[in-house]
Formats: structure tokens, C-alpha cells, sequence
């Protein structure tokens, strides 16, 4: 649509719908600052709230995994104490194993060096015989020598 008369000198007019809208507006407006602006300040104060109360927790988790560790920690020197006592008892009855079998020991030494000996005097006396027994072979293939000569001659003596 064209307008006569150019657009400075013509006078704006507002309609009754645009007044029904900016009524409509400023009432949604209102209804807003009314109701929700309110319940908005109360989820702000709320938030804070929680946000110091996780605070707290925060610090008393905090407080919870000092304690923890500082438990921890005394379990871990009764426990190294524990060992320390134990391996001073295995220490103890290893020295003392020691000293048991280094006295035994000798025992043992001194029956073992007595058998050697007796092993050797056997041995000695095994050598004995061997000597013996080569002689008794070397008498045996005398006798054998004499007992063929021996069965040649009764044997020539039977032919005559």
C-alpha cells in the first residue's frame, strides 16, 4: 500500500492489537517477577546451601582418608615390628641349628674318617688276596703244566 504523503509527515498509529499485545506482555512479564523470579532466589539460596554442605564433605572425606592412612600406617609398623621379631627368631634357631650340627659335625667327621679306615684296611686286605689269588695263578698253571705232563707220560706208559 502506498501512502500519499511521504514517510516524515505521516503520524504512527498504534493499533488496538499491538496495545492487546504489549498489555498481554507486560502481564507475562509480571507473572514472571511474581512466581518464578522468587522460586529462582529460593534454587540460588538452595545451591549455596549445597555447596557448602559439599564443602563439608569434602572436608570430612578429607579428615576420613587421614584417619584411614594414619591406620594404615600403624598397621604397617606392628606389621614391620611383627617381621622384624620373627626374623630375629628364625636368626636364633638358625644359630642354633648351626651350632648343633658344627658340634655334630665332628662327630659325624670322626665316624666318617673311622670307616675310611676301616675301608682301607679292608682294601689292604682285599689287595692281600688278589696277591694271593695271581700267585695261586701262577702255581696253577705249574700244576696244570705238570698235571699234562703227568697224563702224557702214564699215557705212554700204558702203550708199552
Amino acid at each position: 500500500m502506498t501512502y500519499p504523503t511521504p514517510a516524515q509527515g505521516r503520524q504512527p498509529k498504534i493499533g488496538v492489537t499491538f496495545l492487546a499485545w504489549l498489555n498481554i506482555y507486560q502481564n507475562l512479564k509480571q507473572a514472571i517477577q511474581d512466581v518464578i523470579a522468587p522460586e529462582m532466589q529460593q534454587l540460588r539460596g538452595e545451591i549455596k546451601a549445597l555447596s557448602s554442605e559439599t564443602g563439608a564433605l569434602r572436608q570430612e572425606l578429607t579428615l576420613f582418608q587421614t584417619f584411614v592412612n594414619r591406620q594404615f600406617d600403624a598397621v604397617d609398623k606392628r606389621f614391620d615390628a611383627f617381621k622384624d621379631e620373627i626374623d630375629k627368631r628364625f636368626d636364633a634357631l638358625k644359630d642354633d641349628i648351626d651350632k648343633r650340627f658344627d658340634a655334630n659335625n665332628d662327630v659325624v667327621n670322626m665316624r666318617f674318617d673311622a670307616l675310611d679306615q676301616r675301608f682301607n684296611d679292608v682294601d689292604r686286605r682285599l689287595d692281600g688276596i688278589d696277591k694271593r689269588i695271581d700267585g695261586l695263578a701262577g702255581d696253577w698253571r705249574v700244576s696244570l703244566n705238570v698235571h699234562e705232563r703227568l697224563a702224557a707220560l702214564e699215557a705212554r706208559l700204558e702203550k708199552r
